[in-house]
């Protein structure tokens, strides 16, 4: 072997060395934020949706057989950054249910890890601490006219907007947007409190098409 092969032969040997005590790339920064899923009924134009309801407390999903509310100076923050949202859009707030077009609701999971499916319309029934149809009128029953499959755990938000419009024989409630955030939940209630306004943030950030032609102000 002549010095110049030997020479090359070396450098392949050092390359393939150097390659293989290359570590894998990390994949546990990916557990240290929040993650943000948005999905929507495409029929729907939200552009004709004017007046949207908002109520004053999020609802707790945990280990309690009763239901509980989460009313505090944080929800509050919390409600307000989802209200801010929405009239940045020229959606209009009001405080009579009667008059919405749409209504928001926010949930909290403190504890406990749930799952929600497409082929499950009706997951939330098993447990009697969630939204009922009943608090939005004469409602009977929910679904989502779009494909929504995933998991989640404690520490983990959802927001759901519902139509209060839709005009169906089996008297269902139409989930027409929704987002899941999860990954909230850190040693420092300061960092939850800033990552939940921020996810909100994200969500109606990867949500362009929720704006409405409402001039009214």
């Amino acid at each position: 072997m002549t010095a110049k092969n030997l020479l090359m032969s070396l450098l392949v040997m050092l390359a393939v060395t150097i390659v293989s005590c290359q570590k894998e790339p990390s994949t546990s920064g990916l557990h240290e934020d929040y993650l943000v899923y948005t999905d929507y009924d495409q029929q729907t134009d939200f552009s004709d949706i004017e007046v949207f309801y908002l109520p004053d407390s999020i609802l707790l999903i945990g280990n309690s057989d009763k239901t509980e509310y989460w009313k505090d100076a944080d929800a509050q923050e919390i409600i307000g950054t989802v209200a801010e949202q929405m009239e940045s859009r020229n959606f209009i707030r009001t405080d009579d249910k009667e008059l919405a077009q749409v209504g928001l609701q926010l949930s909290y999971v403190e504890r406990v890890s749930y799952f929600v499916g497409y082929d499950y319309p009706y997951w939330w029934w098993y447990y009697p601490y969630y939204w009922a149809p009943g608090y939005w009128g004469d409602w009977f029953g929910w679904h989502y006219p779009y494909q929504v499959y995933y998991g989640y755990t404690a520490g983990s938000m959802l927001i759901e907007m519902v139509d209060l419009t839709a005009e169906q024989e089996s008297r269902k409630l139409p989930v027409i947007w929704d987002s899941y955030i999860g990954g909230l939940l850190t040693s420092s209630q300061e960092v939850n409190m800033q990552r939940t306004l921020d996810a909100i943030d994200q969500a109606f950030a990867q949500s362009p098409y929720l704006t409405t032609n409402s001039l009214i102000r």
